[in-house]
């Protein structure tokens, strides 16, 4: 990267993070506005294409106590995860700002995450860990929310099932009325599809997002899978799916275990399609998964499926899929 080009990358980069730092919005309008004039700066300093990435994971095994996961036995993925590996693959592949996801149940990884990236505007939002429904929730939202990238929490993995007894929807309510996000998956035997649908719609006004194409499996989707992923869009309009991690609908064996997922569009390309025709380009949001994503391919190569995909269906879609649909969803809505 040429010193124009790097301080160009920069002044966007600041833009972003200005946007980030306004975490709570006082009106939808205002938020599209700023979304839109960050992506059109973009454009007008030569980034053609930006990305907002908004599923990274970081860890560090070596610290005193080791880290719940990765397990020592996943040779690909047990060693210390950090900034500043992902940033350089990062923005050589046209990311300019990034969101973390917690890969931890610890509540005091929550603080480890902020603390690591404090000083780095990069990094820009943080979705963390902690247990829905539990006696502690409410204190532990309210001390990590000080933080304005604290933008939400992935639930219902590590934590309890989804149960939606009064424990849990005092706590979804909480986030709902702090205009905080959800991330969870839903896949196999994890938070099925009925279980998505009582949850989002029992709690109609919080921000939903299944991760990692909602479980999509395989070539070809199947016919409970598509109806089930049809009628999540129909009734949820507050559910959005991550267009992340493709290479799992490859995955052989426990997830331990590298495995070679295609490189060709061809072999996504369907399950994409139900995606989009059932939530459409406003309600999918790109996420890459990394490092896990490094179980079945490259950064890279999921970036240019990615576009492959979305290339024909115009730029304007592109964009929204790529780029302004984080923005808007992961940022505190009153």
């Amino acid at each position: 990267m040429n010193w124009l080009r790097r301080a160009t990358w920069l002044r966007c980069l600041g833009l972003v993070a200005l946007l980030a730092l306004a975490q709570e919005a006082t009106a939808h309008d205002d938020d599209d506005d700023e979304v839109e004039q960050a992506l059109k700066n973009f454009k007008a300093r030569g980034v053609s294409k930006p990305i907002v990435e908004t599923h990274i994971h970081f860890w560090k095994v070596t610290r005193p106590g080791g880290v719940p996961y990765p397990p020592p036995e996943n040779t690909t993925l047990y060693r210390d995860i950090l900034p500043p590996e992902y940033k350089q693959l990062a923005t050589r592949n046209g990311v300019v700002t990034s969101g973390i996801i917690e890969a931890s149940p610890l509540v005091e990884d929550n603080q480890f995450i902020l603390d690591l990236v404090r000083k780095d505007p990069f990094f820009s939002f943080f979705a963390g860990s902690l247990e829905i429904g539990s006696p502690d929730f409410a204190h532990n939202l309210e001390r990590f929310s000080r933080d304005r990238r604290f933008v939400g929490i992935r639930g219902f993995l590590w934590s309890p099932a989804i149960l939606l007894d009064a424990a849990q929807l005092r706590d979804l309510r909480d986030l709902a009325r702090r205009g905080m996000t959800l991330d969870i998956i839903s896949r196999g035997t994890t938070n099925p599809k009925s279980q998505v649908e009582a949850l989002c719609t029992a709690v109609p006004d919080l921000k939903i997002i299944i991760d990692h194409l909602a479980g999509a499996q395989g070539a070809v989707p199947t016919t409970e899978w598509e109806l089930s992923i049809r009628r999540l869009a129909d009734l949820c309009p507050n559910l959005y799916i991550k267009f992340s991690s493709f290479y799992d609908m490859y995955q052989v064996g426990d997830g331990n275990t590298p495995w070679t997922a295609p490189t060709d569009v061809a072999a996504y390309r369907a399950h994409f399609d139900v995606l989009m025709t059932a939530f459409g380009p406003d309600r999918l949001i790109w996420g890459s998964n990394w490092p896990v994503s490094n179980m079945g391919g490259d950064f890279a190569t999921q970036i240019r499926i990615a576009e492959e995909y979305l290339g024909p269906l115009g730029d304007d879609v592109r964009d929204k899929v790529m780029f302004a649909n984080a923005l808007r969803f992961y940022r505190r809505h009153r």
